[in-house]
């Protein structure tokens, strides 16, 4: 679980006869969940601080945050709570296969379970078809766009104003685990509340 997870990065360039610049070692074991905060990815805090922070949906998906393997880390949070969630969450794959994913690959230590039975259990929307969905803003009719100056905590790119449709929106960017932590909260919250 994400809690549990220790680990030390190097990273290092590989090559005959040369000489290192630099050689960095990084414990991940000490970071903490962050969001970005609206309206810039730059505007970042971490998750804990902007539990205050009441929202009205979440969306996972897109380019950035709508790959397998981040359907695959929210679907465990919502394994581990049980809970439904209580805000709109809406489901956006990047691309055709990992909507196919998401109703055949097995999340692991769920019994057989698919994301998709996962987040139907959890009350979420049904993945819809792949596509840029409401991170682009677009048409008033596009899936999940914020309509309203709602705040949402999204797993897309960006969070300028506007950015997913109404100019007042405001837009918490995070990670897959922290987004279906605060889906089943209603508020911005640490994920380590459900992954221990």
């Amino acid at each position: 679980m994400y809690a549990k997870m220790i680990f030390i990065m190097t990273y290092e360039v590989i090559a005959i006869n040369s000489r290192f610049l630099a050689e960095y070692h990084f414990d991940i074991s000490k970071l903490e969940p962050l969001v970005a905060k609206h309206h810039s990815p730059g505007n970042r805090a971490l998750a804990r601080e902007c539990e205050d922070v009441k929202i009205d949906r979440v969306y996972i998906g897109s380019c950035t945050g709508g790959k397998t393997e981040d359907f695959m880390a929210a679907a465990k949070v919502f394994l581990a709570s049980g809970k439904k969630v209580k805000v709109p969450t809406f489901l956006v794959p990047a691309m055709q296969k990992v909507w196919m994913d998401l109703y055949t690959i097995p999340v692991p230590e769920s019994d057989g379970k698919t994301c998709s039975q996962i987040f139907e259990d959890a009350g979420c929307d049904a993945p819809a078809s792949p596509s840029c969905g409401a991170c682009m803003g677009g048409p008033r009719d596009t899936h999940a766009r914020l309509n309203e100056p709602q705040v949402c905590v999204s797993t897309t790119n960006r969070n300028f104003p506007g950015r997913m449709g109404h100019k007042e929106g405001q837009i918490y960017l995070a990670s897959p685990y922290t987004a279906a932590a605060s889906a089943l909260t209603g508020h911005v919250t640490d994920l380590r509340d459900f992954l221990q």
